[in-house]
């Protein structure tokens, strides 16, 4: 049975584009309704800061308030559950301008012959025995047959229902593009997707909302709107028409300008095994120590890290979307110690799927990556091209700045001889360090 927190979650009320609702009951059987991000949106920090600002909004609107108990939205999938009337919780998918399909109980066997059916328990949330219905799989991606480009969006007019606009295309263009790299359709937008505003079910009197809640959901909308770069721009005024603003199509990137090979690799990594830990043996840059240098400001990178002294970092190629850097100890133009560190851009919707797609174009020996997610993995090889030659692989995935989506790929490719082992990883380590996304 599926969990939040210290919740059963017995049976799915609803469900939308980026999460559902749920009925459940606590440790002591007191019945909640829960509502929880899904999957995609959870990995989408815009989605994720738009859930908390919503319920922090309505469970703070006086005597209308949302009966909000508990919630955690640092938690893999957010999630917030209520008391009240059951279904109360979807109130927060309301104000974010959600479209709710209720989903059908999962009907009992029929009664054997003679038997009369009981009537349904008055409340079937603390039923024992309701049905439980397994969670359900999260709604992916979709493939894109043919390039498509993000259309324009007007702005709609603010009345007293829930704001919404409509949905903001941030997919690539294009297929071929990005080679093993696939394209996705209808992805998350910062814009909450709505079709027809959906009343709010009422906790207390009949009468109408605060203002101020209103206008906290406008600026919360508002707010996305902003952030996804600008499909329209919603005026929380009561006179005038909104404006509406174009913005621009999501860039897409070929090969050539993410420094991909053109080629498949000859040994790309084996798939990981599950629940992989980054070493907690391995040596690390302490504080202030001697013989330690700081790099900053590379152009393109993002990102400041340590080397060893006397390593150096040269630019090898820049194109549009990436940056390659050789950084380590030099004899005339080739690497002794050290190796290649690539920045580059991670597709416009940068999830499970692309990740393990850009991972899979690098050469790595042939072995096993060691990750428990997707978000960071690495490889260690004691023996390069069977010679005693120390090598790392690490490649990881992260936010070019707090705010953003997750944008980026660091891919860190070094070696050294066996007696120099610890200083390629010092180095992993503090690039993994500054860049890894929990």
């Amino acid at each position: 049975m599926p969990t939040a927190g210290p919740y059963r979650l017995e049976r799915q009320l609803s469900r939308c584009e980026v999460g559902d609702v749920w009925s459940g009951a606590g440790e002591r059987g007191r019945p909640v309704t829960v509502a929880r991000l899904n999957e995609l949106a959870s990995a989408d920090e815009r989605w994720r800061g738009a859930f908390q600002a919503a319920a922090e909004a309505l469970g703070q609107a006086g005597a209308d308030r949302l009966p909000v108990t508990a919630s955690d939205h640092a938690a893999e999938r957010p999630w917030v559950a209520c008391s009240g009337p059951e279904g109360s919780a979807a109130e927060i998918f309301t104000a974010l301008g959600q479209t709710l399909e209720p989903v059908a109980p999962v009907p009992g066997p029929p009664p054997a012959a003679g038997e009369t059916t009981a009537e349904p328990p008055a409340d079937p949330v603390r039923a024992e025995s309701a049905p439980a219905e397994p969670e359900p799989p999260t709604i992916p991606f979709q493939a894109v047959p043919r390039p498509a480009s993000a259309q324009p969006v007007s702005a709609q007019p603010v009345s007293a229902q829930p704001v919404s606009a409509q949905p903001v295309s941030a997919q690539p263009v294009s297929g071929d593009s990005m080679s093993n790299l696939p394209a996705f359709g209808n992805p998350i937008s910062a814009v909450p997707v709505s079709a027809t505003p959906t009343s709010y079910p009422r906790t207390a009197d009949d009468g109408p909302r605060p203002d101020r809640l209103l206008l906290l959901i406008v600026t919360l909308v508002s707010l996305l709107v902003g952030a996804a770069g600008g499909a329209a721009v919603v005026a929380a005024t009561g006179g005038g028409e909104p404006a509406a603003t174009a913005g621009p199509a999501p860039a897409t990137w070929t090969d050539a300008q993410l420094l991909l090979p053109s080629t498949p690799p000859a040994a790309p990594g084996l798939p990981p095994a599950p629940d992989g830990e980054w070493p907690e043996d391995w040596p690390t840059f302490e504080g202030q120590e001697s013989g330690v240098r700081d790099v900053t400001d590379l152009d393109g990178v993002g990102f400041d890290f340590r080397i060893p002294e006397g390593w150096s970092c040269v630019l090898a190629e820049k194109a549009a979307a990436a940056v390659h850097y050789r950084c380590g100890i030099f004899a005339g133009e080739t690497v002794t110690t050290g190796g290649d560190l690539f920045v580059r851009a991670c597709p416009a919707v940068c999830d499970d799927a692309a990740r393990v797609a850009l991972r899979q174009r690098e050469e790595a020996w042939g072995l096993r990556w060691t990750s428990g997610t997707s978000l960071r993995s690495w490889i260690e090889n004691p023996e390069v091209d069977g010679k005693p030659t120390y090598g790392v692989l690490y490649v990881g995935f992260w936010r070019g700045a707090p705010e953003e989506v997750l944008n980026r790929e660091v891919v860190l490719r070094m070696t050294a001889p066996a007696a120099a082992a610890a200083e390629v990883r010092k180095v992993a380590d503090t690039v993994r360090d500054r860049t890894y996304t929990q």
